[in-house]
C-alpha cells in the first residue's frame, strides 16, 4: 500500500457532545434562543428526494444581492471548518509562513499542520508588523475565539493593507462578529477573504451553513477544491434563506449580550474573567481541566482552553439565565472546595 502524502494528526478540539452526557452546554458558543423558525422551516421544508443545483445559483445570488457583491464571489461550504481547509490547501505548500492573530481556531492550525506550513501566533498589536513578504495566509478571528479580542476598524484595515503589500491573503473569521455591532462589512475589505458561520447567531449549528465572500479570483480557487453537492438540500435552502431571517438576531441578540454581560458580572466574584462583549467569556480557575472534569460530573459541559495555550482558563458560553445561576453556583461551590 502507498503511504498516505499527510501526516496522522489528532481532530482538533470543540465544544459540543464528546461521548459523554451533559444536562446542560456552556461550551458551545450559539444562540441559546436558537434555532431561528424561519431558517428551521427553511431547512425541513427542502426537497431532499432530488440533488440541488450542483452550482447553488440560487442561495449564491441571495447572499451577493443581500452583501452586494457578484455571485462569483460567494463560496457556500457545510461549516466554516470546511472552508478553511479548503483555503489552506489552494493557498499554502510545506514551508510556507502563516500567521495567526492570537491563538488560531483548532482546523486552521490543524489545516496548516497537514500542508505542513509554519505557522507563527503574533499578538494584536504586532499584527500588521508580522506579515512580511513570504507570508501566504494571514488568520484573525474576529471577535477572537476564546478572548473575544478584536482589532479597532483602524488597526484592521492597517492589518488588511500590510497584507496586500505582502501579497497574502488575510482570512477574517467572522463566525461571532454578529453577536457585536461594528461587524466588518466586505466592501471596507474587499481584499480579504470573509468567511462566516451563521449557525452560531441562529442556533442552528447542527446544520452547518457557512459561507465565504472573497474575491472572484480566490473565490474561484475555492470553488476548483470543492466535490460535487458541496451542500446538502437543507443546508442550502436556510442559507438562501438567511436575508430574509434577520428580524430574529435583532430579538434575541440583545438578550444574549444582557446575559453575557451579566454571567461576567457574577463569575468576577468566583474568578478573573475575560469578557469583551461576545457571548463567551474566559474563567481564570487554575487547573482547567480538572474543574472541567468536575462539572461534567454535575451535568455541566464547559470547555477547557489548553488547546489555545491557556491551560488556566475555561471558556464559558452564556445561556438563558436561570442556567447561567446554575453554573454560577456550581463553580463557586467546585473552586471553593477544590
Amino acid at each position: 500500500m502507498p503511504e498516505p502524502l499527510h501526516p496522522p494528526l489528532p481532530r482538533a478540539r470543540h465544544g459540543g457532545p464528546d461521548g459523554q452526557a451533559a444536562q446542560l452546554d456552556f461550551s458551545v458558543n450559539a444562540n441559546p434562543y436558537g434555532p431561528n423558525p424561519l431558517l428551521l422551516r427553511a431547512l425541513r421544508s427542502a426537497d431532499h428526494a432530488e440533488y440541488p443545483d450542483p452550482s447553488y445559483l440560487a442561495l449564491r445570488s441571495a447572499l451577493a444581492d443581500w452583501h452586494g457583491v457578484g455571485a462569483e464571489q460567494v463560496v457556500p461550504a457545510v461549516g466554516a471548518s470546511e472552508l478553511l481547509h479548503r483555503v489552506v490547501r489552494a493557498y499554502v505548500e510545506p514551508g510556507d509562513r502563516v500567521l495567526s492573530v492570537l491563538a488560531p481556531f483548532g482546523e486552521f492550525g490543524r489545516a496548516a499542520a497537514l500542508a505542513r506550513a509554519e505557522l507563527a501566533v503574533v499578538t494584536l498589536p504586532d499584527a500588521a508588523d508580522a506579515v512580511q513578504p513570504g507570508v501566504k495566509l494571514v488568520y484573525l478571528g474576529h471577535p477572537h475565539n476564546p478572548s473575544g479580542r478584536r482589532l479597532t476598524s483602524a488597526a484592521l484595515a492597517t492589518l488588511a493593507h500590510a497584507c496586500q503589500q505582502a501579497d497574502a491573503l488575510l482570512v477574517l473569521d467572522l463566525a461571532y462578529a454578529p453577536f457585536l455591532p461594528g461587524c466588518p462589512a466586505f466592501a471596507d475589505l474587499p481584499a480579504a477573504l470573509h468567511l462566516y458561520s451563521p449557525g452560531k447567531a441562529h442556533g442552528l449549528v447542527g446544520a452547518r451553513p457557512a459561507y465565504a465572500l472573497a474575491p472572484a479570483g480566490v473565490a474561484a480557487a475555492l470553488h476548483n477544491l470543492a466535490p460535487a453537492w458541496v451542500l446538502p438540500a437543507g443546508t442550502a435552502a436556510l442559507l438562501e434563506a438567511l436575508p430574509r431571517a434577520q428580524a430574529y438576531l435583532a430579538a434575541t441578540l440583545p438578550l444574549v449580550a444582557r446575559h453575557a454581560a451579566d454571567l461576567a458580572h457574577a463569575l468576577s466574584e468566583v474568578g478573573t474573567v475575560e469578557h469583551h462583549g461576545a457571548p463567551y467569556l474566559l474563567l481564570e480557575v487554575g487547573n482547567a481541566a480538572r474543574v472541567a472534569g468536575e462539572l461534567l460530573s454535575q451535568g455541566l459541559r464547559v470547555r477547557d482552553c489548553a488547546s489555545y495555550g491557556l491551560p488556566e482558563q475555561l471558556r464559558l458560553s452564556a445561556r438563558l439565565p436561570p442556567d447561567n445561576a446554575r453554573l454560577v453556583a456550581v463553580l463557586r461551590q467546585t473552586l471553593n472546595h477544590g
